[in-house]
């Protein structure tokens, strides 16, 4: 903690960000930034349409400049130092590395890792950093680390929920967010596309999943396969572009630790929600998936 109040930060997430992700490093950059310091939040892809409203995600950079050098480098949520980004800088460059993540299966890449399986998300690790600090929660902050915790819970309802969240959300409340403002931007404001695609998505629902789509519109949508009637485990197939491998996601009722069986091609996550991905034609695929998915099922 010393070292980040000392120093330029940089924290990136992951690829492909999800609003634990993005809600963690906006809300320490907001801190840092408070706090008089020279802060970069990077990620080269593009960020989740429903979390863009979060205070400083319209300055998160897509590169860093080849010459760029920090004090310390934050990692949130990445589970590996492959998913950083092209643009992370090399050893002598980014200072101390710190890896904050909350996955099981998250690789120790970091100078320092600071792993928690038992945090609701990695929003709640940046609150306790902030604090740490001994720097007050601005509104700023407290958004995105609420969104953070939104995010990863389902507003609250998965099993990762615990006391924890109620009493980090309740002093976020006393911050200034409006819980009904924050599910309104996250949830309540759906492109009319989204809507369109779900319906078209619903219309071709199997037990096993469908092939997702390459946008990030559809996240979300294997929740309703799981929510069927007798589905202990779902898992989505999202198609690859340019040849390149299938994303699998996965979630579970709880029965099953689908982190085990992400595991098996190489992914990892929690043990209702994993993902992974897989390199074949689409049959061969989900036949595999099936199977593991069958196999635990069993066991």
């Amino acid at each position: 903690m010393k070292a980040i109040n000392k120093g330029v930060a940089n924290p990136p997430e992951h690829r492909g960000p999800d609003g634990d992700a993005l809600g963690s490093a906006l809300a320490l950059a907001c801190a840092l930034r408070e706090m008089g310091r020279q802060v970069t939040v990077y990620n080269p892809d593009e960020l989740p349409y429903n979390f863009r409203f979060l205070p400083g995600a319209d300055s998160v950079a897509r590169t860093v400049p080849a010459e760029a050098a920090f004090d310390v480098t934050i990692a949130t949520d990445a589970g590996a130092f492959d998913r950083l980004g092209p643009d992370v800088p090399p050893v002598g460059r980014r200072g101390l590395l710190l890896n904050l993540d909350h996955h099981m299966t998250t690789e120790p890449f970091g100078d320092v890792n600071y792993v928690d399986p038992e945090a609701a998300s990695v929003g709640i690790l940046a609150y306790k950093i902030i604090r740490g600090l001994g720097h007050p929660l601005s509104r700023d902050a407290a958004e995105c680390i609420y969104a953070s915790i939104l995010a990863d819970t389902g507003s609250f309802r998965y099993s990762s929920t615990d006391p924890e969240c109620f009493r980090v959300a309740a002093e976020l409340l006393e911050a200034g967010v409006d819980p009904w403002e924050m599910t309104v931007r996250v949830y309540e404001q759906q492109p009319l596309a989204r809507m369109r695609l779900l319906a078209d998505v619903l219309k071709t629902l199997e037990v096993h999943g469908k092939p997702g789509s390459p946008i990030d519109l559809t996240d979300g949508f294997i929740n309703y396969a799981r929510s069927v009637d007798g589905v202990e485990v779902a898992a989505s197939f999202r198609e690859p572009s340019n040849g390149g491998a299938w994303r699998v996601s996965f979630r579970s009722r709880g029965r099953v630790n689908v982190a085990a069986i992400a595991q098996k091609f190489g992914g990892g996550g929690h043990h209702n929600a994993a993902g992974c991905s897989i390199a074949g034609d689409e049959a061969a695929v989900r036949a595999k998936i099936a199977e593991e998915i069958e196999q635990a099922l069993r066991g």
